[in-house]
């Protein structure tokens, strides 16, 4: 098959099922259909990022009438690495929207052509086109969301005026040099104003997981992990690409990072104060994206896998914490482990790297307050943990387990999706991560995953073992006549400082580990 076609396929996987979802409204079988449709696609870019040799990257032109934004496809680790995590989170998304019941609204249509302007913005050629495609985003999420809801317009205005900024860069480039083309832009094109114009979407898109932070309106929500993050984590990731992999100096890169930390510590505190469960989680899921920010201003090449990690895995657990779970439920449970960032999550093992690359420097100061919000979005996260009161295999609650069993085992996607996307954006040697089946080894240090795992495994099932053990039981009489429910004594409590003082403890354990020679 002509590479020009292989190219599409993914566009035409999701536009031809948009064409026969539409085509066949109120259908049982449209779910169906679009699972199938974005499924194929997700894996159809996994081949051809499998099929790229490391560091390859492919143009593949269809109009070359406008030399300065040609019409193009860009296939490289970057952008099928985040095409593969975005389309196999929509098809997942997808898949727990179906077997969801109780929202009788009909959103696959809207769905498709959403994720298929996500692909378009992953997969275009150049500036010019990335900011089209950002456009025709968010033409197609706007219309799956309530229209009466003046907050919503507002914040869909908010996102088109932060991308003219993406606009204005892509303009000076094409002054500079002649175009925007991610293949003929040299790595000294952009400066710091052009840098904090293509930041301005990625801020606002981050900032809009806070600002929605109320919760899916529907069972299963496709903006946080599609609309949000994705694009925020693909443009931030490009950019530094075409900057050769570092910022534009040392005091901005200085800048961003406290700043990033300060907003990640500010979330964390907020979740822990916050009731809601639904608002909680979003607001964990800026903190995280807000620590991937921080981390992606080093220019270490072990600090750029550690944010490609962190950035990736980001999309696939926004994505289970859009969907609405039973309060209690094992869903529920993972979910907040997911998001604790503890030892044995995936995120923790993208801190750990970082941390590494932060010692590796002598920034060994970088690691307190990122240590500070990791306690505290454990705290936040596990502080309000029940015991689930059921536990059925449906796809949040394998959606959730499949990224734990990534944090066990990150051999899984470390070699094959994560190091080709960071080779992207810079050179990354040969041994600066090595993976095996029981963990990581990277800056000297050895991380093992698949023990911490078991290990952190252990210690949740005996808290929760213990809370059932704890659970008041009422006694059957032998004969008949009413029961009469005995007074449940009041279980013993961690005072709220304690909590502060087990997670500062922790803290502490992980900067010595981190400081040890």
């Amino acid at each position: 098959m002509p590479l020009a076609a292989q190219a599409l396929l993914p566009f035409l996987a999701l536009l031809g099922a948009a064409t026969i979802v539409q085509r066949r409204p109120r259908q049982a079988s449209n779910g169906w259909i679009s699972v199938g449709a974005t499924g194929a696609a997700g894996i159809i870019a996994m081949v051809e990022l499998l099929r790229l040799a490391p560091g390859e990257h492919v143009d593949v032109p269809y109009l070359t009438t406008f030399p300065y934004a040609d019409l193009a496809i860009r296939l490289d680790g970057l952008s099928l690495a985040f095409a593969s995590v975005t389309l196999v989170t929509a098809a997942l998304l997808m898949l727990a929207r179906l077997r969801l019941h109780g929202d009788r609204r009909d959103p696959w249509f809207s769905w498709l052509l959403t994720a298929a302007a996500t692909c378009a913005v992953i997969f275009a050629h150049n500036l010019l086109l990335v900011y089209i495609a950002l456009q025709l985003l968010t033409l197609a999420w706007t219309g799956a969301l309530d229209e009466t809801a003046r907050r919503r317009r507002k914040l869909r205005l908010s996102v088109q005026v932060a991308d003219i900024g993406l606009l204005l860069a892509a303009a000076s480039a094409i002054q500079s040099v002649g175009t925007s083309g991610f293949s003929g832009v040299p790595s000294d094109t952009f400066a710091l104003p052009a840098f904090v114009l293509v930041l301005l979407p990625v801020v606002a898109r981050v900032a809009a997981l806070a600002v929605t932070a109320g919760g899916p309106q529907a069972t299963v929500a496709f903006e946080p992990a599609i609309v949000w993050v994705a694009p925020a984590g693909y443009l931030l990731m490009r950019m530094l690409a075409l900057m050769g992999g570092r910022l534009p100096d040392r005091p901005t890169a200085v800048v961003l990072f406290a700043a990033a930390t300060l907003v990640a510590l500010a979330m964390a505190a907020l979740a822990l104060l916050e009731r809601s469960g639904a608002r909680r989680a979003a607001l964990l899921l800026v903190a995280h994206a807000a620590l991937a920010l921080a981390l992606s201003t080093g220019a270490d090449p072990l600090m750029t896998v550690a944010c490609t990690w962190l950035w990736l895995l980001l999309v696939p657990l926004a994505g289970v914490a859009s969907v609405r779970v039973a309060a209690g439920s094992a869903p529920e449970t993972l979910t907040l482990v997911n998001l604790a960032m503890i030892p044995g999550s995936p995120t923790f093992v993208g801190l750990w790297l970082g941390g590494l690359a932060l010692n590796a420097r002598g920034l060994l100061f970088g690691v307190i307050p990122v240590g500070v919000g990791v306690a505290l979005s454990a705290v936040a996260a596990l502080g309000r943990l029940k015991r689930p009161r059921s536990f059925h295999v449906d796809p949040p609650t394998v959606w959730a387990l499949g990224l734990l069993l990534i944090a066990a085992f990150p051999i899984a996607v470390m070699g094959r999706l994560v190091v080709p996307a960071a080779a992207t954006v810079r050179l990354v040697p040969g041994g600066t991560v090595a993976t095996s089946p029981f963990g990581i080894v990277a800056g000297g240090r050895a991380w093992p995953a698949l023990v911490v795992s078991l290990v952190v495994a252990v210690v949740l099932g005996f808290a929760v073992w213990r809370l059932r053990l704890k659970a008041p039981t009422l006694a059957f009489p032998k004969w008949g006549g009413k029961i009469k429910a005995p007074t449940v004594p009041a279980l013993p409590t961690m005072p709220p400082w304690g909590r502060f003082v087990l997670w500062g403890a922790f803290a502490v354990a992980v900067y010595n580990v981190l400081t040890r020679p």
